[in-house]
């Protein structure tokens, strides 16, 4: 119970973002420590809590009392009671001026039964109206166990056509693998601590050609491919076939023009090259390379990928620099940039920007701390702040600028005055600020709801009764309709 009473008062206070507002001028600020500690701080058997809302001449105060297993809340409106709610393992008191109304739990447990078999006997009664099927259509025992027996017998066929595919595809997949061994199409050489490996263009478009023309001749896996088509729409396999011996040359001299090398040093430097193309050719030769530098001992790494085509700028570079104290990494897709920047301390975020540019115009950037985020683009700006006061609050500043040099301000400040937290917030806009309070009081005698003399109980009949009307309400008079159309 004590943690509802604490998401109440989370949700009432706008704490949920809150600081601690008695933390050292220079130490760090806490989440929620200022309501943990408040809570902590009240005694439930002596005293009460009260949430209080203010707004201009409008007081609306909640009394909270936890009694052993009973919850009394009492609202008040500028001193007035408005109403008073009390739990307790019995059901829901709810007390209105002097009437008090009742609804027990076992109540709503009947209503919710009633429903449910009320909706069986609506199915049981669709169920008895559906149209009887003629003596002459039904099936008999025999015939009923025969569909049995068929839909068994479709269902192990299935389960062993989908056994016998996948035997086929993973030889198929296997047979394909083996064409690639290493040290057929790899070149390795070790040179003081270095190792450079070299992929063997031509072997690598030999060891593709063997294994596409085996693949395309493979009959059991023409048989389940054809079968799939006839379900899906795919290419038939024979299709397929075609499709290959169309690329087969074009796509073997591309593989035979590719030119990829990695090397791997003994200091953690990794470098990398690739390139697809003919020297000449209509098409341009692509580029792809990569740049690395990894220190594990210091946790530290940075890279940097290129991709572009030969004799000409990259048209998109990523780079990335990080270490136990930092990390930034910066995209560049032609005019369009997104650069991050993190510092860290103790593994946490402490401060960082973003910046981000669409096709050569700025559309975000933002910096950001923990105590400050600034943020702007093209249609205006963001800039927050937290920061304790001379007066002691904790304070919450949120500026909103338009494009037109238009701002809007609000402040909110969360302080201890007394007894009470305080939150209080502010807009430029508004000469009222909005006051949220939780109190402390000691506890005084309030009425018990269950020894009212005037207890009005709501029982399943009231419920009831009140569902019928509202269907009444939604549904339309369907006789008069129906009288109305002959």
């Amino acid at each position: 119970m004590k943690k509802l009473i604490s998401c109440l008062l989370m949700i009432v206070m706008l704490l949920s973002v809150s600081t601690c507002a008695f933390a050292e001028p220079l130490g760090p600020i806490e989440r929620n420590d200022a309501l943990n500690a408040f809570l902590d701080e009240t005694d439930m058997k002596t005293q009460d809590l009260v949430m209080q809302s203010q707004l201009g001449d409008m007081t609306t105060d909640l009394l909270i009392r936890l009694d052993g297993d009973t919850l009394h809340m009492i609202r008040h409106i500028n001193d007035v009671e408005a109403n008073h709610i009390q739990l307790n393992p019995t059901g829901i008191y709810l007390g209105v001026g002097d009437t008090v109304t009742l609804l027990r739990y076992t109540t709503v447990n009947t209503v919710s039964a009633e429903m449910a078999k009320a909706l069986d006997a609506m199915l049981e009664q669709a169920a008895q109206n559906a149209p009887a099927i003629p003596e002459n259509q039904q099936l008999s025992e025999a015939e009923m166990r025969a569909v049995v027996n068929k839909l068994a017998v479709l269902a192990a066929a299935a389960a062993a056509q989908e056994q016998a595919d996948a035997v086929t595809l993973n030889s198929a997949a296997m047979s394909f693998a083996s064409k690639f061994k290493p040290e057929y199409i790899l070149d390795v050489k070790e040179e003081y601590g270095t190792r450079q490996i070299s992929l063997r263009s031509d072997a690598f478009a030999s060891a593709v050609a063997d294994a596409v023309d085996e693949m395309l001749s493979n009959p059991a896996l023409a048989e389940l491919v054809d079968r799939r088509a006839a379900q899906s729409g795919d290419k038939t396999f024979a299709e397929l076939q075609k499709d290959w011996l169309l690329n087969r040359e074009s796509t073997l001299n591309a593989i035979r023009s590719i030119e990829s090398t990695d090397t791997i040093g003994e200091d953690g430097h990794l470098t990398s090259h690739f390139q697809i193309g003919e020297e000449f050719s209509a098409t341009k030769i692509l580029m792809c390379d990569t740049d690395a530098w990894i220190n594990a001992e210091d946790g530290e790494a940075e890279a940097t990928f290129s991709l572009g085509f030969k004799g000409e700028d990259p048209f998109m570079t990523y780079a990335f620099e990080a270490n136990p104290y930092s990390y930034w990494e910066k995209q560049t897709l032609k005019d369009s940039t997104v650069e991050l920047q993190l510092d860290f301390e103790d593994g946490k975020v402490t401060d960082g920007n973003i910046v981000t540019v669409v096709d050569g115009n700025e559309e975000l950037r933002a910096n950001f701390g923990q105590y400050y985020l600034n943020m702007r683009g093209p249609k205006g700006g963001i800039s927050t702040s937290v920061r304790e006061t001379w007066t002691g609050k904790t304070r919450y500043e949120m500026v909103a600028e338009t494009a037109d040099g238009e701002e809007n301000t609000i402040i909110v400040d969360y302080y201890q005055d007394g007894d009470s937290l305080v939150c209080e917030l502010n807009a430029n806009d508004s000469d009222t600020p909005a006051i949220y309070r939780i109190s402390r009081v000691d506890k005084e005698e309030i009425e018990d709801l269950t020894a009212s003399k005037n207890i009005t109980e709501i029982t399943a009949d009231t419920i009831n009764a009140e569902m019928e009307n509202i269907l009444k309400m939604v549904v339309p008079a369907m006789p008069a309709n129906t009288e109305a159309a002959k």
